[in-house]
């Protein structure tokens, strides 16, 4: 079955935009301070609330008016370790999204409404230079260095809604994976200078709108954020990124639709209490090729809690 330009431009873009508040929608994944080191053992949990909203550039005759409003939750956890003696961490999140579409399509006025879970993620994080895998005690001592390098790995699984039959779904039916390099640099004792190259990897969607087979080349990423640190509760950064290549193809035919489009954001972030943090983040876009033009604003919560660290043992005292 053929599937007519406009028509896919519509599917490959709100599918993934109905995820941008999941802070884990490829082209929007601005993501500041991702080399804070945390202590071993250290728990995190939390939910996040997505607002996007704007247009979306489909260069298409058919399609003379198209625009969304999304919303989306997504709950998350993490956890801290080490892997061979470097600071480590993973986190799970699983986002829910609703919302709607408006499109004039030929003089026609159509809205399709969505809600349903989004494919969840999980990625594994390692610092590998610039910081030590320490427990709570020893973290509090440490001395911090300017210069830090990291990694990380992320895999988007295909457990979101999806019905082949319906041009719109909310998960993608295909693997994706994603292999971020990070550094940092501290210039000075309240400035931070972040820089990410990203890639992500796809499997194929045999199933694309019944019959269809959606392949993806892969899509590169830049992002650099500049934090400034008040006091050790309060942070803000501006952020920008750069989304380049990721041309799709069904059943073999090219699409001629590599992304070319930057985003720019704002994030603050405070402590609340001891163990909480409270987060806000506002994006949105500086040039846009093709594909959605959203601003989009984050609240998040989070909150930690440490895990004991085991006692070593001692010999028994015989006298």
């Amino acid at each position: 079955m053929r599937i007519p330009r406009y028509k896919y431009f519509i599917i490959t873009i709100v599918s993934s935009y109905f995820s941008i508040a999941s802070i884990n929608c490829y082209a929007q994944d601005l993501e500041p301070r991702f080399l804070s080191s945390v202590p071993l053992k250290t728990n995190y949990s939390g939910i996040v609330y997505g607002y996007s909203s704007g247009d979306i550039l489909l260069n298409s005759q058919q399609i003379e008016v198209l625009n969304a409003k999304l919303n989306s939750i997504a709950v998350f956890y993490g956890h801290s370790f080490k892997i061979f003696n470097k600071p480590a961490k993973y986190d799970v999140v699983l986002p829910y999204a609703f919302g709607k579409l408006n499109a004039l399509v030929s003089q026609v006025d159509s809205t399709v409404y969505k809600n349903g879970f989004i494919d969840p993620t999980i990625r594994v994080s390692v610092i590998l230079i610039g910081d030590q895998a320490l427990n709570l005690k020893e973290f509090a001592q440490r001395g911090v260095k300017k210069f830090k390098l990291g990694t990380a790995f992320k895999v988007k699984a295909p457990l979101g809604r999806y019905d082949d039959t319906k041009l719109i779904n909310l998960g993608a039916n295909r693997w994706a994976f994603q292999l971020k390099v990070a550094a940092s640099y501290q210039p000075a004792k309240k400035i931070i200078l972040e820089l990410h190259v990203d890639s992500w990897f796809f499997t194929e969607n045999s199933s694309f709108f019944n019959v269809n087979m959606l392949t993806q080349k892969p899509l590169f990423t830049t992002q650099l954020h500049i934090a400034y640190l008040f006091n050790p509760k309060f942070w803000i950064s501006g952020s920008i990124g750069q989304v380049a290549y990721g041309e799709t193809s069904i059943n073999g035919i090219e699409q001629d639709n590599n992304q070319e489009n930057s985003r720019y954001g704002f994030t603050a972030s405070h402590k609340i209490g001891k163990l909480g943090s409270l987060k806000f983040a506002l994006t949105n876009g500086l040039y846009t090729g093709s594909g959605a033009n959203f601003t989009t604003a984050l609240l998040g919560y989070s909150f930690v809690w440490f895990g004991k660290n085991k006692a070593s043992k001692q010999p028994a005292n015989k006298n």
